[in-house]
């Protein structure tokens, strides 16, 4: 059987709740829909790192804001990952791979794609390691779909997914 040599690369914790910081997991049944999504379109799933972890936050963690994270160190760190992210979207493209995009997870102080959190509510803006990628993504001129998740409304998410496998 032929592969479809497509793949998508997906946030660490969406593939595994126990790096979420405490009292933010996702459902798991929403999670499985995802995942389902995947398999039934066969799409390759690439997990990518936990920025927070990488930098030793910690598997359990209290939640915090972005501007918690907001150091340079911090930021060096989620530059360091998102060459190396790109390193592998790089390998995939040379061996003729479909990457149909990056999921991000709105609300994270790392990799929220258009939301974050502000105290008790949210705000337009995007995590720090999505800030890096993207901007490494610019300097090697990709154009990847990021894709925020939002834990929310996983129903808006599944639509945005089920369209961009669709057209894929």
């Amino acid at each position: 059987m032929e592969k479809d040599k497509k793949v998508i690369f997906v946030s660490h914790c969406l593939l595994n709740q126990n790096v979420k910081a405490s009292g933010r997991e996702i459902p798991d049944s929403a999670v499985r829909e995802l995942l389902g999504l995947f398999a039934e379109a066969g799409v390759g799933i690439v997990q990518i790192p936990c920025p927070q972890v990488e930098f030793g936050a910690g598997i359990q963690r209290k939640p915090a804001s972005k501007s918690s994270y907001d150091t340079e160190k911090y930021r060096s760190q989620c530059r360091k990952l998102s060459k190396m992210i790109l390193k592998q979207i790089e390998s995939y493209l040379k061996a003729n791979y479909k990457v149909l995009a990056i999921l991000g997870v709105e609300f994270s102080p790392s990799c929220a794609v258009y939301q974050i959190e502000n105290g008790n509510r949210s705000v337009p803006g995007k995590g720090i390691f999505i800030e890096e990628f993207e901007n490494e993504m610019r300097k090697k001129k990709f154009q990847i779909p990021i894709i925020g998740v939002n834990p929310n409304n996983m129903y808006s998410t599944i639509e945005k997914i089920q369209t961009l496998l669709r057209f894929s």
